[in-house]
């Protein structure tokens, strides 16, 4: 009896996903899987830190602590505080290896 329920469900779902693909609704999913990034005022301020950072000559220790605005981090709860952290990491690798990249096309 489980087996056949199981079985009828998988087979809905198989059918949903044939039959969804065929029509319209293919359309409406390609849509949803384009991905839009909308450079933000906040992204050419963290660009131009970044870059402030990077043509220092001095070795930095933690720049991501120089990057990050400590008002609005100690706000959040610890949660929110660890995404934030993680999120200006990884704003801050893939900010810092664009740089690079444009100093290299550059040289």
């Amino acid at each position: 009896m489980k087996r056949e329920v199981l079985k009828s469900l998988a087979l809905k779902a198989k059918n949903r996903l044939i039959h969804k693909k065929e029509g319209k609704d293919f359309i409406a999913e390609f849509d949803q899987a384009i991905d839009v990034k909308i450079i933000t005022d906040e992204d050419e301020i963290f660009y131009d830190k970044v870059k402030a950072l990077l043509e220092e000559d001095q070795d930095i220790i933690n720049p991501i602590k120089k990057l990050m605005d400590e008002n609005y981090l100690l706000r959040l709860d610890a949660r929110a505080r660890e995404r934030y952290l993680l999120d200006t990491i990884d704003k801050y690798h893939k900010t810092r290896k664009m740089i690079e990249q444009e100093r290299a096309l550059i040289c």
